[in-house]
């Protein structure tokens, strides 16, 4: 084949419709940028190898690990020639000496690979990689301005904003400079930084309140001995791979499951089975769940249900007035002072019973409550009825939501949703007992190898950051504030940084460093049409990239890195079961870096001592195998159980601590009863240090239905919005297969197969004249989206439903009129902004704090603030909107 031939070839998928977008709209502006033009200089050959090729005997065959956001565990096996991947195949691809027994294990199992890692491949010699540092010469998201310079122009400029930025810290007092992912930055001095957690922000606040910190949820191998399994709100299908095969083992052994989503999901058709008088799937609207809990958490009470036993000696905030001497054995996270010895009593009204009997007085009794949450939710009362008795009656039931507590969590009240799940537990003494759950999934599935420590990067102080909420990012970047006041600002810098920033308190950022991590954080955290606004105050943004995401194109400064195909580390697997190697199996290609290797440039540039020191990768991972350690108790498991040489190690990529069912483990359960590490030492139905700290959105500090600030009750009311609309549809988030995050939104092979559509149930696409297939618009308060439209009765009615992660593209002739606080004066106002044709469902979310919204919780947890990703309200059109 010729060069020309190769080109033209690897030019094809620049068809694919969302890519076009990208080209055209660079087009439109002036003829193809620079970036855009070396996408057709490639002159690799990208095709597969013919099978011939494959199998030749000098084909090296190289296992290593998929380390890529979607809780996934698979291993990949590289078949290289001359520097060259020809194809990747998976464990469990070519059949093996009693193969089925091997698959049939619960213990070691096959890690086979989803389509997302056997597209690898295409994404190491995809044609829109970034091949060269980038420099945006005309305005931010203008794909026209980037043009090609050298690394070293490159440095220059990004040390050239560093150093400006570092000059205003003897005026601030921090260096303005928001770290977003990892940067030598913290060695710098003071610095800025965010916390907000989309997937697990709720859970973690929830189970810190209710538990304490680092007591997670059952492991998943221990459904397996339940007796009855509720999944609710969670696509393990889609989200955590290793779930079906223990989900569908529990399904081999009787135990019924019954699935709890507004869609009916891949995870609903394969596990659910339904028990007697409940069917497998519930549809509730999406932000009702936890009405749903409340109601059956009160049917539940008012018929004995409820284990009192457990719950007096387990926990606090059920019974009016409680009053424990605390025995925690953990500190106030303000004071540093032990809780231990402190009384704590349940304030008058604040007790769980005292809910429940609000409940029943507002709504005329037991069946007054169920009716109630049969209306929001849009669940029979009789199924609401029957799910709480069969859970009740039946032990041990296993709540489960996988470790991001499914797509509940990620809605208004997604705190209390969680906090629910938890309490529905403890109150019938399923929270610490094998075959149990409390709905969050514990991130280790039994027991987890304690990696060794890397050599220390730099010996010099580590800063700490001063954080804000990435939620309202936004009005952080044009007011210096979120949604705390002065006063509270003032008090957490001074408290966490020790700086005083007055009375007039505010955190002023300059400058955003976009390091090493993944996703894309400009298309995934908070509303983007804003976040564009206030993007433009910045003096300069600099952001490793991999290819021209909405993060990138919205950057001054992009730097071209690696891929994991190119580069070799350990990795725990998603739910650190599995100890793994990631190894390089072609050269860095192009002029891409690590991210490493790009922090060790801009630091020595800066005469920073940081960095590996000419160490390589594998000169790092030895030192960390020396360190490495089986934990003590799996010997109860495997007496025989040993680590591997490094060596042995490197050629295996992956170690396994199966744990069988009957010794699972169980976080919460080596806790002895009034000796949890929460404030009050036990498990909390009410938090006395959550309402201490008065910094919860809804100013509840106990578990209980709290109406989200945008949801299903002001379409019941017709409430208008600051446009004057009134909005007849809910829509949810959901993770999607074909996507991790952003990650593989410019994958053709997949996105193909998988287009991406906003599903809709018949009688909606009905009523609005919309046809499966065409095009339509889903809009907001915050923005307007143009993508096809998936008629199914897979979704439930007054539910869209848009996968999380497509890139966005601003039209270059379609807009819409937006109503959003731009000025930090509290009051939306109308904005002009492009119709967003990739789909990104940021551009329909609001900038908006929810749940406990607390910079001490987030040092608690490392992943706390919830986003309000789904539940809130829209309309979708087969005609733009006026």
């Amino acid at each position: 084949m010729s060069k020309s031939e190769q080109q033209s070839r690897c030019a094809l998928p620049s068809t694919r419709r969302q890519f076009l977008k990208m080209t055209s709209a660079a087009a439109a502006v002036s003829s193809l940028s620079c970036w855009t033009q070396a996408l057709a200089k490639t002159d690799l050959d990208v095709l597969g190898a013919k099978p011939a090729e494959t199998l030749d005997k000098s084909v090296k065959v190289v296992n290593t690990y998929h380390e890529i956001h979607c809780h996934g565990q698979c291993m990949l096996k590289a078949h290289v020639k001359n520097g060259r991947l020809l194809a990747l195949t998976s464990a469990g691809d070519v059949p093996r000496c009693e193969a089925a027994k091997t698959d049939e294990s619960i213990g070691k199992m096959q890690r086979r690979a989803c389509m997302k890692g056997y597209a690898e491949r295409k994404r190491l010699y995809a044609p829109d990689r970034l091949k060269y540092p980038l420099l945006q010469t005309i305005e931010r998201g203008n794909l026209a301005g980037f043009k090609r310079i050298s690394w070293d122009e490159a440095i220059d400029r990004a040390c050239e904003h560093i150093e400006k930025a570092r000059a205003r810290q003897k005026e601030l007092g921090y260096i303005p400079i928001w770290e977003v992912g990892s940067t030598p930055l913290a060695f710098l001095g003071p610095y800025v930084s965010c916390w907000g957690h989309h997937s697990a922000g709720n859970e973690m606040d929830a189970l810190y309140n209710a538990l304490g910190k680092g007591v997670n949820g059952h492991p998943s191998i221990d459904m397996l001995n339940s007796k009855f399994i509720i999944v609710w709100g969670a696509d393990p299908q889609t989200t955590s791979p290793h779930l079906p095969f223990i989900m569908t083992k529990a399904r081999e052994k009787g135990i019924p499951i019954v699935v709890v989503d507004p869609r009916y999901t891949g995870t609903v058709g394969a596990m659910a089975t339904g028990a007697p008088g409940i069917t497998p799937w519930i549809a509730p609207r999406p932000g009702t769940d936890s009405a749903i809990l409340a109601a059956m958490a009160n049917t539940i009470y008012r018929r004995g249900l409820h284990d009192e036993a457990y719950i007096r000696k387990y926990c606090f905030g059920f019974f009016p007035g409680d009053t424990v001497v605390s025995h925690s054995p953990a500190k106030d996270p303000i004071t540093g002072k032990p809780w231990k010895g402190t009384t704590f009593t349940t304030p008058k009204g604040q007790s769980f019973v005292e809910y429940l009997d609000e409940l029943n007085r507002e709504h005329g009794g037991e069946e007054g409550v169920l009716r109630w949450a049969s209306l929001l939710s849009g669940v029979q009362a009789e199924t609401i009825e029957a799910l709480a008795v069969t859970y009740a009656k039946t032990k041990p039931a296993c709540l489960h939501s996988t470790w991001t507590c499914g797509g509940a969590q990620r809605t208004g009240n997604g705190m209390y949703h969680v906090w629910l799940l938890l309490c529905l537990a403890a109150m019938t003494g399923n929270a610490t007992v094998r075959g149990g759950g409390i709905g969050a999934l514990a991130p280790v599935d039994g027991m987890a190898v304690k990696l060794g420590k890397a050599p220390a990067m730099c010996k010099g102080k580590k800063h700490s950051a001063l954080l804000f909420s990435q939620y309202m990012q936004s009005k952080v970047l044009l007011t210096g504030r979120d949604s705390r006041t002065p006063e509270q600002i003032r008090a957490d810098v001074l408290g966490i940084n020790g700086i005083d920033l007055g009375p007039d308190a505010k955190i002023e950022i300059d400058m955003v460093w976009r390091g090493g991590g993944s996703a894309d954080p400009f298309n995934q955290r908070s509303s983007i049409n804003p976040k564009i606004l206030a993007w433009k105050k910045l003096d300069y943004v600099v952001s490793y990239e991999r290819f021209m995401s909405t993060t990138a194109r919205y950057s001054d400064l992009v730097l071209p890195v690696v891929t994991h195909l190119e580069e070799s580390f350990f990795t725990g697997s998603r739910v650190k079961t599995d100890m793994n190697v990631v190894n390089a199996v072609v050269n860095p290609m192009y002029e891409a870096k690590s991210d490493v290797a790009i922090n060790e440039m801009i630091a020595e540039r800066l005469g920073l001592d940081w960095g590996r020191h000419g160490m390589t990768d594998h000169d790092v991972m030895r030192i960390q195998w020396q360190g490495t350690k089986l934990p003590e108790a799996y010997k109860s498991v495997d007496p025989d159980m040993k680590l591997p040489t490094f060596e042995e190690m490197l050629e295996k990529a992956n170690l396994q601590l199966p744990v069988p069912p009957e010794k699972s483990v169980i976080a919460a359960a080596k806790f002895a009863p009034g000796e949890f590490p929460t404030d009050t030492g036990r498990i909390n139905f009410y938090s006395p240090w959550l309402a201490q700290r008065g910094r919860v959105q809804a100013g509840v500090a106990r578990a209980q239905y709290v109406r989200p600030a945008d949801g299903y009750e002001d379409i019941l009311e017709k409430t208008p919005h600051a446009s004057g609309r009134r909005y007849t549809l809910q829509y949810t988030t959901p993770h999607m297969p074909n996507r991790s995050h952003s990650s593989f939104d410019n994958t053709t092979m997949i996105q193909d197969v998988f287009p991406h559509a906003v599903t809709m149930h018949p009688d909606d696409a009905a009523a609005r004249g919309i046809k499966d297939g065409a095009d339509v618009y889903v809009y907001t308060e915050a923005g307007c989206i143009k993508l096809p439209a998936k008629v199914t009765v897979r979704q439930l009615p007054g539910v869209v439903s848009i996968g999380e992660g497509a890139w966005y593209q601003p039209s270059q002739t379609e807009f819409f009129d937006a109503y959003f606080d731009a000025a930090g004066t509290g009051k939306a106002v109308c904005h002009r902004v492009p119709v967003d044709v990739g789909g990104a469902v940021n551009t329909l979310t609001i900038d908006r704090d929810i749940g406990a919204s607390d910079p001490y919780l987030h040092l608690q947890t490392s992943k706390s603030g919830g986003f309000a990703a789904g539940g809130c309200v829209c309309e979708v059109s087969a005609t733009l909107p006026a």
